[in-house]
Parts: C-alpha cells; structure tokens; sequence
C-alpha cells in the first residue's frame, strides 16, 4: 500500500544539489487564429484544434466538442480528422460544410466517436479549408456540434509551413508543385537508471521535520495529503520521493517534490536528507523564490513517471500538462501538452515529446 501522511503544515527544505548539465527540451509554440489553435511538437507532428466560437453565434449555442485535425510530419504522412463529441445513442454521423454533405459514416465507442483517415481526411481538410460553417448532425438531423471554420485555413497554413510541405503536393493551403521531404528530426530517447526496488522510506517525523522548514508552510490549510514513494535502493544507499501538498483550489492541487536519500541505518544514527526534484524543464507552476509545483500530482510507481495537469479551470478545457521520468537523478520531460484558450477544447496539443529505455 502507498503510504500516505496526513499534516496540517507545509514546508521546504533549502538544500541545493548539483546536477549534471542536460540539453534543455524546447516545447512547441501554440498559435491561435481565430477560432482554431494549433501547434507542433519537437518532431514536427502537428494539430489543429477547432474553438468554441463567441457566445454569441448560432455555434456557441450548438456546441458539442472540437475538432481536431492531427498530421505526421514523416515519410508516412498520416492525416487524420477527429471529433471529440458525445454520443450516447446514435449510430452513425454526418458533415456538412455550409451546407453540403462532406462526409458521413458510423459512430464509435470510444473518446472520438469520429475518426477520419487517408483521402477522406484530405478531402474534408480542404473543404474545411474553403467553407465557413461545419456541422455534425445524426442519421435524422439531430445536431452533434457546430464549428466555426474562422481561422482554420490560417492554422493549416502554418502546419504546412511548419512541416515545410509549402509549395509542394502534399501540401493542405499553399500547394505547388514540389516533392515533399520530411524533414529530418529524431525524437530524442532519455536513458534511465533504475535502481534495485526497495520499500524503504523516511519516517513520518522526518517528513514533518521537512514540511515544518518549507517556504510553503502557510500556504497549507485544512486537511492536506502528503505522499511518500521508494525509489529503490543501489548498494546501501536508499532513495524516496516526497511529494509535500502546497495548498489546495478549487480543481487544482499543487504540490511540490523531494528527494530523500539515507545511507546506513537509523538505529546507528543515520537520518535522512532531502533536496527538491530538479527537472530538465521545470514545471509551468511555482517560481524563482520557491520549487517549482506539480499541479493534480500522479504516480506511476513502476515506471517512475511523475505526471502533472493543471487546469485553467474546472470545466478542463484550457491548461497545460507534462509527464517526467526519474532518470535516477533527475526528472526529465517525456510528454508535453497545452491548451491556453478556455473555449471548450477538450484536446490539448501536444507540444514536446520524448523516448525513454532503460540502461
């Protein structure tokens, strides 16, 4: 069972650890054109995120989830068209752009009841391109959602440009005449050193000890959860993450993280000591005068990812996300995501993403 201690304050301990210099991730930017966002990750794959449109327009009212148009910037060149809407009973869909019937076909279980692949993808893509409206209805005319195409032939312009498909034949807007060579990019693979499993851990004095020296200590009220995990053990050497809640919100839970370390035994005098988590690209939360904070805190105790979703607000449409490995020194960024405009897009654009394999 992962234990957990429950406290009332909270605190930091002002250790500094030297780390060995690594290549810093550099995340995509998100652009917005109008009522579409859209972005690329480091490997040049790209999205295109339809907006809910102003309040009011007839689209706002009709609402139903975004779409999403996804492309790979590689040889294999997979374009792909979702719909992320909700569907509890129909069978199949229908798409019209201002009025003309684009495509049509089944509905599916699943996040995206709606998934459009190879020359059908190309063939709505570019009638998205030209139009203005595009609607979702049911077999009977029943309406799934509406979107506002305003913006959208800016936001797969610059997926071509960032793809550098400009002017070529597979390009989506500015098509030419040129053949297409993806461009040459390596996601990178982060190498991790595990060390043997272990059940070891600081005890619940030693963590209050550390909460009540933490720069944070008021920041914490009512009923917190602080959490403790075992990162293994390597000769006599034992390490544990401490993840120390740092206030609590409505729909966001920030906490901050710690790495303990013990050589040899309590009963012979040792004791543990902590430094904060150091990451590659420290989370978007927290500052210079404080440890940066994990937001909505998850841990995947076997393959030691430590994930992070802060939400801009409950209904979890706009925010940002990261997914980090402990390379066994570190916390090194595999994965992440960002949505800034809170209209009703559930899918968040990737951003950065990493490999990892073991040594």
């Amino acid at each position: 069972m992962i234990p957990i201690i429950s406290t009332i304050g909270l605190a930091l301990l002002a250790a500094a650890t030297t780390a060995i210099p690594l290549p810093t991730p550099m995340p995509g930017e998100i652009k917005n054109f109008k009522d579409w966002a859209v972005g690329c990750d480091n490997a040049g794959n790209c999205q295109a995120v339809s907006l809910a449109a102003n309040k009011t327009s007839q689209e706002a009212d009709s609402w139903g989830g975004p779409i999403i148009i996804t492309r790979t910037a590689d040889k294999d060149d997979i374009l792909k068209i979702r719909a992320l809407i909700q569907n509890d009973s129909l069978d199949r869909y229908q798409i019209f752009v201002d009025g003309r019937l684009i495509d049509t076909g089944p509905l599916v279980d699943g996040d995206y009841p709606i998934e459009i692949v190879g020359e059908d993808a190309v063939k709505v893509s570019r009638a998205i391109i030209r139009g203005y409206k595009l609607q979702v209805v049911g077999p009977e005319g029943e309406n799934l959602t509406r979107i506002s195409l305003a913006g959208s032939t800016a936001a797969l312009r610059y997926m071509d440009t960032r793809q550098k498909r400009a002017y070529t034949r597979t390009a989506l807007v500015a098509k030419g005449r040129r053949a297409f060579r993806p461009p040459e990019s390596e996601i990178p693979t982060v190498t991790v050193q595990q060390w043997t499993p272990a059940n070891r851990i600081p005890a619940t004095t030693e963590i209050v000890d550390l909460i009540e020296h933490s720069v944070c200590k008021d920041d914490r009220f009512g009923v917190v959860e602080d959490q403790i995990y075992p990162l293994g053990q390597k000769d006599d050497r034992f390490r544990a993450l401490v993840l120390i809640s740092c206030g609590s919100g409505a729909y966001n839970f920030p906490s901050t993280a710690y790495i303990g370390e013990i050589k040899g035994d309590e009963k012979k005098g040792a004791s543990w000591t902590f430094r904060p988590a150091t990451y590659d690209m420290p989370p978007r939360w927290g500052g210079k005068e404080r440890p940066p904070l994990l937001v909505n805190t998850n841990w995947d105790e076997k393959n030691q990812i430590l994930s992070s979703y802060a939400k801009n607000r409950g209904l979890g449409d706009c925010g940002n996300a990261e997914r980090f490995i402990w390379d066994g020194e570190q916390f090194r960024l595999l994965e992440a995501r960002e949505m800034r405009e809170c209209r009703g897009a559930y899918e968040w654009i990737t951003t950065w993403r990493a490999n990892y394999m073991k040594g």
